[in-house]
Parts: C-alpha cells; sequence; structure tokens
C-alpha cells in the first residue's frame, strides 16, 4: 500500500504534464472516450537499463501499475509494452505512439516521467 500512496503521488504531476528531464517510451490508447497510457520508464536515460512499464488510467482515478522492469534483460520492457499495446488492441483499443526521446524541459509532444522515489 505504501508504495501505492506514494507512485500516486509521484506520478499524478506527470499525468498532468509535469516534466522532469528523464526518458520513456510511450503510447495512448483511447476507447470510447477513455484515455490509458503505457509507458516504459528509463530512470538513468538515455541508458536503456533499467526500465519498468507503467500503465495508467488518468480518468478512472487508478494509481499508475508498473506491469514489469528490469535490470539485466535490454528490450524486455520494450517488448513487454509492445505485447500489452497489442494486447489493448485487440480488446478495441486504439493505440498511438507518443513521441520518445530524452527530455530535458516542457517539450511538446514529448514523454515525460519523474523518477519514483523508492
Amino acid at each position: 500500500m505504501k508504495r501505492s500512496v506514494f507512485t500516486a503521488a509521484v506520478f499524478l504531476p506527470w499525468l498532468l504534464g509535469t516534466s522532469s528531464g528523464v526518458a520513456a517510451d510511450s503510447w495512448a490508447c483511447n476507447k470510447t472516450g477513455l484515455t490509458r497510457h503505457v509507458v516504459v520508464y528509463y530512470p538513468d536515460a538515455p541508458a536503456r537499463l533499467p526500465c519498468e512499464v507503467f500503465y495508467s488510467k488518468p480518468q478512472e482515478n487508478v494509481v499508475p501499475r508498473a506491469l514489469w522492469e528490469a535490470a539485466n534483460n535490454e528490450g524486455f520492457c520494450e517488448q513487454k509494452a509492445a505485447e500489452f499495446v497489442a494486447k489493448l488492441e485487440t480488446w478495441g483499443w486504439q493505440c498511438t505512439p507518443e513521441e520518445a526521446a530524452p527530455v530535458t524541459g516542457s517539450e511538446p509532444g514529448r514523454a515525460t516521467v519523474p523518477p519514483p522515489v523508492r
């Protein structure tokens, strides 16, 4: 429970568009007026490891959830995220990739994720 509450506090600014200077690969999925986000988070960007895959339902007051993480297997998070996005699409969600690159400020179209504090 402690992680869930803290994760909500950390990711809420990200869901509202606050920038913090790390990189992520992300997708926005839409269906019947709802949006879901799938984000591969790289806390040590531009390094691709470690990484975590987060899933969020911002309009449904659901805390972003880490689905997978990797510290030694490069490409694992990207593969898992792509598989999950494909699964969402089979359920009728329309998913589009969002531009992914290291971010140094509040740049339009760039995915930004605050670093989690553990």
